[in-house]
């Protein structure tokens, strides 16, 4: 068993991960998550923060581990000006490959924290905001990553819409189990996007589901329609490389096959990059 899970995990994406520099206390700093996904070689991963654009971090850590893909994002929160078409086409001139909506600073959670208000994509006749309209024409026009962050299920299918109707062709749905209902993530899968499912909603801190519980969603749900990142990063947690280890080897003990698991951490998750 230990053979098979380490041949998936090499060449694997990760697609959320969380690294030192940041607000909050990591496991890791950006170096030594690069390190460790290196080692275990890894395809690469996306480097996410609530609070800055990544890809400046990103371009050294590729200098330094060739071979290693590691693909820079931005989050649409208030420490980047919101949903700030500015901010997003100077993102995508530095390579920025994920532009995620707002997270910690979304309207939807933080009402769901009993904080806020927060930033909304709707303006107040419940159409999307003309600054969001232009965030999705940048992304469709330099072909990067659409992912719907902590915005409401209502709120994350009407950006698909658009962003379909723009020309987007890569996008993810961003943890939607437990959020979103069953009807809203197979709409989003109609629209285009992926279903998000983190290792993270499975450990003791965070769990909203078992590992039996995600397997049985994905399967359900569409293993064509899934990916399954690990949203590691926290200092509680083993380091994402490991994670996505545990993730392997937890769901190819409930019974996932080599198959199955490759298109989950692998071949999904390259499409959406653009390194199939």
């Amino acid at each position: 068993m230990n053979t098979e899970v380490e041949e998936i995990l090499k060449g694997s994406y990760d697609l959320h991960v969380h690294a030192a520099p940041d607000r909050v206390e990591r496991r890791l700093d950006a170096l030594e998550v690069a390190r460790q996904a290196y080692e275990a070689e890894q395809g690469g991963f996306v480097l996410k923060s609530h609070e800055y654009p990544t890809a400046p971090l990103t371009y050294a850590l590729n200098r330094m581990y060739p071979g290693l893909k590691v693909f820079g994002a931005i989050a649409l929160n208030r420490s980047v000006g919101g949903v700030n078409p500015d901010a997003v086409e100077v993102a995508a001139g530095l390579g920025t490959k994920v532009v995620w909506m707002p997270t910690m600073t979304a309207d939807y959670w933080l009402k769901n924290l009993k904080k806020g208000p927060g930033l909304s994509v709707f303006d107040d006749n419940g159409k999307l905001t003309a600054e969001t309209v232009k965030v999705i024409d940048i992304i469709a026009k330099n072909d990067m990553v659409l992912a719907s962050g902590h915005i409401s299920p209502l709120e994350a299918i009407a950006v698909f819409e658009a962003a379909k109707s723009a020309g987007v062709t890569r996008m993810i749905a961003t943890h939607p189990a437990n959020v979103a209902t069953v009807e809203q993530q197979k709409e989003m899968v109609s629209l285009g996007a992926y279903l998000e499912y983190t290792f993270l909603a499975c450990m003791p801190v965070r769990q909203r589901y078992t590992v039996k519980e995600l397997m049985d969603a994905v399967r359900w749900l569409g293993l064509d329609n899934c990916v399954v990142t690990t949203d590691f990063g926290q200092w509680m947690n083993p380091p994402p490389a490991e994670g996505m280890r545990m993730a392997i080897a937890s769901l190819m003990n409930q019974g996932m096959s080599p198959d199955e698991l490759t298109k989950l951490v692998k071949t999904n998750p390259a499409r959406i990059l653009g390194e199939d």
